[in-house]
């Protein structure tokens, strides 16, 4: 029996359905992050709600898939824990360009 690869899976669907999931994957990183970033702080949800002057269900929404959060709302997160933000930019022609928020 033959083993299909993911990639495989995903060659044989259409341009849509890929660009769905590219985007759901995209959506599931950035709550991983988010919440790993705050655990590694050794922090909870409600000590950075704290830090930050907001309630414990405003740091739940923001480490929520598919929360399109705001640039300055994750800054304020990131800033709360004690941390700098950077945005790193990759253009088509491969280039990369990274500066500090």
């Amino acid at each position: 029996m033959k083993t299909t690869t993911l990639a495989e899976l995903l060659a044989e669907e259409t341009p849509e359905f890929r660009e769905a999931v590219r985007k759901e994957a995209d959506a599931m990183r950035m709550e991983m992050s988010l919440s790993r970033i705050r655990q590694l702080a050794d922090l909870t949800q409600a000590e950075l709600a704290d830090a930050m002057g907001v309630k414990q269900p405003t740091i739940a929404n923001l480490e929520r898939t598919n929360n399109d959060a705001r640039l300055s709302s994750i800054k304020r997160y990131v800033e709360a824990l004690g941390g700098h933000m950077s945005l790193t930019v990759e253009l088509p022609d491969g280039s990369t360009h990274g500066f500090r928020i």
